[in-house]
């Protein structure tokens, strides 16, 4: 079957073929004299590699032992192509001679001025020119059942007596080289696009161009073109990308160039795609001077909501307003009072420990009680200086008896007797407190609440049993007793001064905004499942503070993605771009916290990780073990370059990796790429992202909805 299909192709039509085609550029450069299962040595020509433009170091050589004019004729087994990686320089048996005959010439002409040393006598000078190239073998291109192009990643066989002609691809079979996916692949990444809830598949995107080497010369030269390198949006999605390299390399560069092609590929495939950057250093929101005056946000203004921490004109406030989001709040406060290292005092902890989740209305009990403990929680907000909005009110509930029982404590004695029952005694506590009735209970402003509940301790303290709204019916229980002694600063057992307020106050201010949400990731997540652009920014606040909120809406949005995974709901697309990783999902991170999770387990859950880093050693091997794209950038450090060459084929690269520092010279390995590929990243061109951003959401179906502001 195969034979007949092959024998149908002319030589223009065969992709063998075309791979080798002179006309599309290729040129011959050298033949096979020594191969392996995985290397070849290739014996070439200065004459044959000038007129190539040169074999830089870790480009492409294709090897094949067929005329590629004739491929149909050939026999089946030379109907193949290798695929080679030049490697370095291999010695021939002719070396030592090439070098004694240099030698001789110098030292015959100490003077000389031919620095190219080209000899007078044309046949010597043609033996010298011959030199051995070490190559890997990356793997073969043949053809299919259905004469397709397909692409194995290794050698099936070789033979020793089947030398190969080597040459330089041209710019086509180059593009079609380093942008091959196998039909198999393509397919099945097709399905999984679909899987994945989009409409339509997205077309691959270019990212950057082929370059090889830091010295760019004969690549530059007239006539030669550059090769587009592309990838499939794919093989972001539910995916693990790493993107690493030292500062000023290119690393946010290309992941602004990730953020847009993923952006324009939702509308190219017709289905909403969330992306969240942290933003540690502020240059996705904002605009600087390496992206012309424009960022992220500035491109897709209709589509993007920035966030950071404090006030500022086009930004949401990230903090969260702790008297409304009792749960987020309090936790904040927690967590922050365990990591401070000092020791929790036992009504400190039982503050720490209290449920603020609200019960049941039908209990009417129950939910009294919870009400109680909220506005204690609330006034302990005010008087630890946590700000709160004008006009706020603190609403609880107190029962008649309840309240009489302080007319004693509160109210003069020389003005008792103006009460008769206990009527007007409940009256003129309400009174006396500023109490102002509302719905089932009462409605106080912060600094009244302070006041009322200071004194309920007091005549707490004072009564033997304590206050009592009934008969054998205690209206303070344990828990909020406890919370008194908070608001107070005294201890519930001993009065004696106990830290309080002022760890409270530093634990978590920085969390804190009245005009902050109600919940921060409920918020985010509904965002991005409407396919929008998050951009927090942590440029500001304590290091502390960017670390704690940025867990938190991972978590949250790990949380909830998880949730609707599991109830069999689809859960939305959702990228999420994290720098500075090793602080995050380190080497010695517990895999069972936020990060490490979402860095393991997201991928079920239609989430996506970036994360950028200038140590690939400090990142969890799990991870790295689990991370499906890598783009590297310039590492100056071999422990570093130690840790990535354990992955894929970056040991290829280890050497210019370390030496070549150009900014946005990357070595690229995807999920649909069969080898790393080194790439010149394009750089984030507002102007042209921008155009490129209005033609494709022309054509946006209902998911879509413009913002009026962009914030």
């Amino acid at each position: 079957m195969i034979e007949s299909l092959v024998k149908t192709m002319s030589a223009g039509t065969n992709p063998l073929s075309a791979l080798l085609d002179e006309s599309g550029g290729s040129a011959l450069v050298g033949h096979t004299i020594h191969t392996s299962y995985d290397s070849t040595i290739v014996m070439t020509n200065d004459k044959w590699r000038e007129g190539a433009g040169g074999i830089p170091m870790n480009s492409y050589l294709l090897a094949c032992s067929a005329d590629p004019k004739d491929m149909v004729g050939a026999h089946p087994i030379d109907r193949r192509i290798l695929l080679l990686r030049v490697v370095g320089r291999a010695e021939l048996a002719t070396d030592r001679d090439v070098v004694r005959a240099v030698m001789e010439h110098f030292q015959d002409n100490p003077a000389t001025k031919d620095p190219a040393f080209r000899m007078d006598e044309p046949i010597s000078f043609s033996m010298l020119q011959w030199s051995g190239v070490e190559c890997k073998i990356l793997g073969t291109f043949y053809l299919d059942g259905s004469s397709k192009l397909n692409f194995g990643a290794d050698a099936e066989d070789f033979f020793a007596a089947r030398h190969m002609t080597v040459r330089k691809p041209g710019p086509e079979a180059l593009s079609t080289i380093v942008n091959f996916v196998d039909p198999i692949r393509k397919a099945k990444a097709e399905k999984d696009a679909l899987a994945l809830g989009m409409k339509r598949a997205p077309a691959p995107f270019e990212v950057g161009t082929v370059r090889f080497t830091s010295s760019n010369q004969l690549s530059l030269r007239p006539g030669q073109s550059s090769v587009p390198v592309k990838i499939f949006p794919g093989d972001f999605l539910a995916r693990r990308t790493a993107v690493f390299g030292m500062t000023r390399t290119g690393k946010s560069n290309t992941t602004k160039t990730m953020v847009s092609a993923v952006a324009l590929s939702a509308f190219e495939s017709d289905s909403p795609i969330g992306q969240i950057i942290l933003d540690i250093n502020g240059e996705y929101s904002n605009a600087n001077n390496q992206d012309a005056g424009s960022s992220i946000a500035d491109v897709f203004s209709d589509n993007t909501v920035r966030y950071r921490i404090g006030a500022k004109a086009g930004f949401r406030d990230v903090r969260v307003n702790f008297y409304e989001n009792l749960e987020v709040g309090h936790q904040f406060i927690v967590d922050n009072l365990n990591s401070d290292g000092a020791a929790l005092n036992d009504d400190l902890k039982t503050f720490a420990s209290c449920d603020l989740v609200e019960p049941d209305k039908s209990n009417q009990s129950v939910h009294g009680r919870w009400k109680r403990r909220v506005a204690l929680y609330r006034t302990i907000l005010a008087e630890a200086g946590f700000e709160y909005p004008n006009g706020f009110t603190i609403e609880f509930e107190a029962s008649k008896a309840a309240l009489a029982k302080m007319f004693d404590h509160v109210i003069p004695k020389d003005e008792h007797a103006k009460y008769t029952n206990a009527e007007q005694r409940t009256a003129a506590v309400v009174q006396h407190f500023e109490l102002t009735p509302g719905g089932n209970g009462y409605r106080v402003s912060p600094s009244c609440a302070a006041k009322f509940w200071s004194s309920v301790r007091d005549v707490e303290r004072d009564i033997t049993g304590g206050i009592q709204k009934g008969k054998d019916d205690k209206w303070l229980n344990t828990e909020d007793v406890a919370m008194l002694a908070v608001l107070v600063g005294r201890s519930s057992k001993t009065d004696g001064l106990i830290r309080a307020l002022n760890a409270i106050k530093s634990a978590a201010s920085g969390f804190h905004s009245p005009s902050g949400s109600f919940n921060i990731t409920r918020e985010i997540y509904d965002l991005l499942s409407a396919g929008r652009i998050v951009i927090v920014d942590l440029s500001v606040g304590k290091p502390s503070i960017r670390e704690t909120m940025a867990e938190r809406i991972a978590s949250g949005i790990f949380s909830t993605s998880s949730a609707l995974f599991t109830s069999g709901q689809a859960a939305p697309r959702i990228v999420l771009y994290v720098e500075e990783a090793h602080n995050l999902i380190g080497k010695n991170a517990d895999l069972n916290t936020t990060w490490p999770r979402i860095a393991k387990e997201g991928a079920k859950y239609g989430m996506s990780l970036v994360y950028a880093t200038q140590e690939p050693s400090s990142i969890h091997p799990n991870i790295l073990s689990n991370t499906e794209n890598f783009f590297v950038t310039h590492l100056n450090n071999d422990d570093e370059i130690r840790t990535l060459s354990k992955y894929y084929d970056f040991e290829d690269f280890a050497p210019s990796l370390k030496r070549c520092q150009d900014v946005g010279f990357a070595r690229i390995k995807t999920l649909s790429s069969n080898f790393t590929t080194p790439t010149q990243i394009m750089l984030f061109d507002p102007i042209t992202v921008g155009s490129k951003y209005k033609n494709v959401k022309a054509s946006a179906s209902s998911w879509f909805v413009p913002l009026k502001t962009g914030a």
